[in-house]
């Protein structure tokens, strides 16, 4: 049973995915001893601050997580483990942020690494285990109650910023991997 609640996340993972393929990218390069450029690495920051965890994570943790819980009688390992995970990511932002500002080739190369690994795994974990869970947990009915809850949310987002982040990502695309999804 695919609903409309999954399947809307599913397509913010696939952007997000995409943007850590820049990152692993980026870290390598900086593995290498060259620092990605600050203008680059300071857009792909603002997208994962504010599109991947503001406004993505801050949704699942806003409108899907709540009516997990209420569907199946309290909280999960699942949601634990996704509340921990996220909490992971923004702590290794930090880092990378920091290793940019003081321009450390080696703390960069570590936390973009990490970074990336954390959040392919993390969105496959939610792609194929916790989105398992959410479809035999909730009803069609909480399912369409999800979906206008996201609708929403998504409605906080300035207008053309879902555009504009899948613009940064492209152009980041084309230039640490020489091409776009």
């Amino acid at each position: 049973m695919s609903l409309s609640c999954t399947d809307h996340l599913i397509q913010e993972h696939r952007l997000i995915l995409r943007s850590v393929y820049v990152l692993q990218a980026m870290a390598e390069q900086a593995g290498n001893g060259k620092m990605p450029e600050d203008e680059d690495v300071d857009k792909l920051l603002h997208f994962l601050k504010r599109f991947a965890d503001d406004h993505h994570q801050g949704k699942e943790e806003a409108v899907l997580f709540p009516c997990l819980r209420e569907a199946s009688a309290g909280p999960s390992n699942a949601l634990r483990m996704m509340m921990f995970e996220h909490e992971q990511e923004r702590s290794l932002v930090t880092g990378l942020e920091d290793a940019l500002r003081t321009h450390k080739n080696e703390d960069f190369a570590y936390y973009g690494g990490r970074l990336a690994e954390i959040l392919s795994t993390h969105i496959y974990k939610e792609d194929n285990i916790l989105f398992t869970l959410v479809e035999r947990t909730i009803s069609r009915d909480m399912d369409a109650r999800i979906a206008r809850e996201m609708s929403v949310y998504d409605e906080s987002l300035p207008v053309g910023t879902r555009e504009e982040m899948n613009r940064v990502v492209n152009a980041l695309e084309w230039k640490y991997l020489g091409k776009a999804a």
